[in-house]
């Protein structure tokens, strides 16, 4: 694809996202306990966009694949004031990881466990093994929109309606300490992630 068309891509795609932006509530729970600190922002695949709305002008980092497919992606990225890490978990394997580590010595990293292939709600150990060796927590994210279109995929892939209202709850940062320590990490934020989903469904 030339040049100017993925300008004019992330152009037209950042800001549609923003004036989408504009048109939602945000009510935003325990934010402040990972702002002033780095971290791993973890959240599943199919609330990815949802996220990605709510945390606009964040810096951020966010792996991206680096095929022209994931240029698509990164353009609209970088507009919105996050930073894209190009690689590819399941095709660099270790040279993402390494991309990530080192990132995280500056910024905070937003890492979907279950993507970008599934299955939906699985754990990849990489996002531990990330906090472990970074030295940096992890904090857990659930979110819920009043509104919403989901898509026939392998996620059920989440697309608020306009003026919707979203609900984002924050966890406490989870400390890996030591590899021991990842499977106790793991049900802790599994546990929080569901009884958030639990308390979303009664409102």
């Amino acid at each position: 694809m030339p040049k100017f068309l993925f300008y004019l891509e992330r152009k037209l795609a950042a800001g549609f996202l923003r004036l989408l932006r504009k048109s939602l509530r945000f009510n935003v729970i325990n934010q402040e306990a990972s702002d002033n600190i780095r971290c791993i922002y973890m959240f599943w695949h199919r609330n990815l966009l949802l996220l990605t709305l709510q945390r606009v002008d964040s810096g951020a980092g966010v792996m991206v694949s680096q095929s022209q497919d994931g240029e698509l992606i990164a353009g609209p990225l970088l507009e919105l004031g996050y930073i894209p890490i190009r690689g590819s978990s399941s095709r660099m394997g270790s040279r993402a990881m390494l991309e990530m580590i080192r990132s995280a010595k500056d910024i905070s990293l937003a890492i979907t466990p279950d993507g970008p292939k599934g299955p939906c709600y699985s754990m990849h150990p990489g996002v531990f093994q990330i906090a472990l060796l970074a030295k940096i927590p992890i904090v857990a994210i659930a979110v819920h929109a009043k509104k919403e279109w989901i898509f026939n995929s392998w996620d059920r892939f989440r697309f608020p309606k306009p003026f919707s209202q979203l609900t984002v709850i924050y966890s406490t940062p989870f400390f890996v300490e030591n590899k021991q320590s990842i499977p106790i990490t793991e049900t802790e934020i599994r546990k929080f992630m569901q009884t958030q989903e639990e308390l979303f469904k009664k409102r």
